[in-house]
């Protein structure tokens, strides 16, 4: 059985939670492995459990280093409050596909927000 494949198709169709476990099944197999790993996360982040989508990026990243994994573990420390990291995150992402806009904003937002902190 295709786990990848499968969990995609539950991911397109926003059942997040039929699709965690098929991601998990899919990295068990190691079927397509870091996005399997990166997929599983965006579920966790759909489902706003962003703590538990962390670790996952980041095993994503040890197999593969891709802007989007980097962006998003980048929103994961943003939503959790953590400006220090999610500008490191956000930056390294940024330092990977600088024509990305939505990074750039991000970017700027967080320094933006340490401008006003130290005023």
């Amino acid at each position: 059985m295709n786990y990848f494949k499968e969990a995609n198709n539950f991911y397109n169709r926003k059942d997040y939670i039929n699709a965690l476990s098929l991601y998990q099944k899919s990295v068990e197999v190691k079927q397509n492995e870091a996005a399997s790993f990166y997929n599983w996360a965006v579920c966790l982040i759909k489902l706003k459990s962003y703590k538990k989508a962390i670790p996952l990026l980041k095993k994503a990243l040890i197999l593969k280093h891709d802007s989007r994994y980097f962006f998003n573990l980048a929103y994961c420390y943003t939503m959790l409050k953590d400006k220090r990291k999610a500008l490191i995150y956000f930056n390294k992402a940024w330092s990977l596909n600088n024509d990305d806009k939505d990074c750039e904003k991000a970017i700027n937002m967080i320094i933006k927000s340490y401008k006003k902190d130290t005023i």
